[in-house]
């Protein structure tokens, strides 16, 4: 080999070794949350903010459509969800912008801090319900799906604003209860931006990110 090939060769070679390696996706990081983002699906709006739930600092979701509204209350990981507010329509309650009702989990439903394809866990939980109207607590169960599996990452390609984006290596996660189904896709800072609901073969819902209205 001449010189200059030998030199060749062990530059490339050291290119290389130098070069940082790409990160490997990561689980946990799919279900963080962004204070300050608000994204639209066809059905609602979602906005992210810090909030204080049930004496804790918390990430809030507040999402509205359709006259009804929710806010959900998360840790700092995003993936334990503290509780929830309910709202009504005004006609409930003479004013929409306070909850119908309070849930408040402990100990709370949770995504494990990491996982690999194909591997399945449990999301559980218990608390209380507050209703506000009737002014009593009643105990409950956490009432959403729990035998869920890791199917993998996944980029996830939408149109935001008639404009292609590409969110990249999504957590995609599958729950089943009796003949229900549902698979979800949650993206970094997004959370949950793709969501379908099946009746054994039959899909009965699909909902997923259309538009971003602050990053």
């Amino acid at each position: 080999m001449s010189r200059y090939l030998l030199r060749t060769s062990l530059a490339m070679s050291m290119a290389v070794l130098s070069a940082p390696a790409l990160a490997a996706p990561d689980f946990a990081a799919c279900f963080t949350l962004t204070p300050g983002l608000s994204w639209s699906t066809g059905d609602e709006t979602l906005t992210i903010e810090k909030a204080s739930f049930a004496g804790q600092d918390a990430i809030k979701v507040h999402s509205a459509g359709g006259g009804v509204g929710m806010a959900s209350y998360y840790d700092a990981s995003g993936r334990q969800l503290l509780g929830q507010d309910r709202y009504g329509i005004s006609a409930w309650r003479g004013d929409a912008s306070q909850p119908v009702m309070t849930d408040t989990f402990k100990p709370a439903p949770t995504f494990p801090a990491s996982a690999k394809p194909g591997e399945r866990f449990e999301v559980n939980g218990k608390g209380e319900r507050t209703h506000h109207l009737e002014e009593n607590v009643t105990a409950i169960d956490y009432d959403g799906f729990s035998d869920y599996t890791f199917v993998g990452f996944e980029d996830v390609e939408a149109e935001i604003s008639y404009q292609p984006r590409t969110f990249k290596d999504t957590c995609h996660v599958t729950a089943t209860f009796e003949d229900n189904r549902i698979e979800a896709w949650y993206a970094p800072g997004f959370g949950r931006i793709k969501f379908e609901r099946y009746m054994g073969e039959q899909r009965l819902m699909r909902d997923e990110i259309q538009s971003i209205e602050s990053e």
